[in-house]
């Protein structure tokens, strides 16, 4: 079975506004994360398990890097995943850094969620790789 986009982000240059505008114009949930997550706010979309939704994130930058979502696609073995991304020409963006600024190295262990890594296709455009851990993976 092929992999799936699992979760989506939106950059903000200020997600407390972004997360107003998408609760709003949508009826979207947010929750804030705490502070050591770097506030990330997920938003509920509706059911997770419901066929052919997904929920996703609003995250801050002190510089806006994209203008546009970008998708998370759920893999089995993130380790094999960067491996595929390689040889299809892609890249691991190799410096992966939280909002204080501080390097959290190629994969990046969520506590609760799994495991993540940012690429980036033959194209520029970025995308992230999610090994969920086994509880959130679903049936």
């Amino acid at each position: 079975m092929p992999n799936r986009v699992v979760h989506f982000e939106i950059e903000a240059q200020d997600k407390k506004r972004a997360s107003k505008f998408y609760s709003d114009a949508f009826g979207w949930e947010m929750v804030t994360q705490p502070e050591e997550y770097g506030g990330y706010i997920m938003v509920k979309t509706g059911d997770p398990m419901a066929a052919g939704g997904i929920n996703g994130g609003i995250f801050q930058r002190g510089e806006k890097e994209l203008n546009a979502y970008s998708c998370v696609i759920g893999v089995d073995d993130i380790k094999k995943s960067i491996e595929d991304v390689r040889t299809a020409g892609g890249k691991v963006i190799e410096h992966n850094t939280n909002d204080e600024g501080k390097d959290m190295g190629e994969v990046v262990d969520i506590p609760g969620v799994g495991l993540y890594a940012k690429c980036e296709d033959t194209e520029g455009n970025h995308f992230t790789l999610l090994q969920p851990i086994p509880e959130r993976v679903s049936k």
